[in-house]
């Protein structure tokens, strides 16, 4: 079992059926709905990944995407297209929609477990790369052999933007120590629960998580420059006790802001 749920939408009630069946083999969360208008009734925030057929009563699979990431709820929720309609053109319309892959019906349930085992593989290993750029470039060497070691997969332009936007949003707050995850989620335009699953899908950290880590880092990164005491190293990263400013910096980095600039500074002779 792991912690993956995935909502099949498609009028074909034996292909969900069977769908469900596989995919709960392989330790998937399944829910199904014979129509989007079914589907849309449910709490979508809740999953992980979307199947969804196009040709579906009033309700189109194009058109429930279109709703879908026009809600700042789900939008960021992964959708794959699963369809009979197979030209070009249809395959173009679907990636616009901001899907994230698109398959044409007939397909063996091998392959289309293979495609979601490699969407989802893709995320947990851009984890991996989001964890390695936190760690002080001390140990940045470690964290880069570390990777080379697999093939490390690109964001997509839809979750590009949205790290990018998240960044923004923390490095313009950075100093503020009273920053919430709520103030991060708004300025992202997601509400708190998506923006949490969201940013927990793409680096395996919680909101709260990843602002210590990115702060910890910058603070770093200012330690290294040697321009600044650690009382204004920790009010620039929005910690204003230095005591605990030292003692958030040890647990993640095992080592005193004090022992880390003298670590720099062997390194560097």
């Amino acid at each position: 079992m792991n912690d993956y749920r995935i909502l099949v939408v498609d009028d074909e009630e034996d292909l969900c059926e069977i769908l469900k069946f596989n995919l709960e083999m392989e330790g998937y969360t399944v829910d199904t709905a014979y129509s989007a208008e079914e589907a849309l009734k449910l709490d979508i925030t809740q999953y992980n990944l979307l199947l969804l057929d196009v040709m579906m009563g009033e309700i189109s699979g194009f058109k429930m995407a279109r709703m879908l990431k026009a809600n700042k709820d789900t939008a960021e929720i992964p959708i794959i297209f699963i369809t009979a309609k197979d030209t070009e053109n249809d395959t173009i319309t679907g990636f616009n929609l901001g899907a994230d892959d698109y398959i044409t019906k007939p397909f063996s349930a091998a392959y289309l477990k293979a495609r979601i085992f490699n969407l989802l593989e893709q995320r947990k290993k851009l984890q991996v790369l989001y964890c390695a750029s936190l760690l002080p470039l001390a140990t940045e060497q470690q964290a880069t052999e570390q990777t080379e070691k697999s093939s490390l997969p690109s964001l997509s332009p839809n979750d590009q933007k949205f790290m990018d936007k998240v960044m923004e949003a923390i490095e313009k707050h950075l100093d503020n120590g009273d920053l919430m995850v709520e103030d991060i989620a708004s300025e992202v335009n997601m509400s708190r629960s998506v923006f949490f699953k969201k940013l927990k899908t793409l680096t395996g950290l919680s909101p709260v998580e990843f602002l210590r880590e990115i702060r910890m880092k910058r603070a770093a990164q200012l330690i290294e420059t040697e321009e600044y005491s650690m009382a204004q190293i920790a009010y620039m990263v929005g910690l204003n006790d230095s005591h605990y400013f030292s003692k958030c910096f040890k647990q993640q980095y095992g080592i005193t802001p004090t022992e880390y600039k003298e670590s720099r500074k062997q390194t560097s002779l």
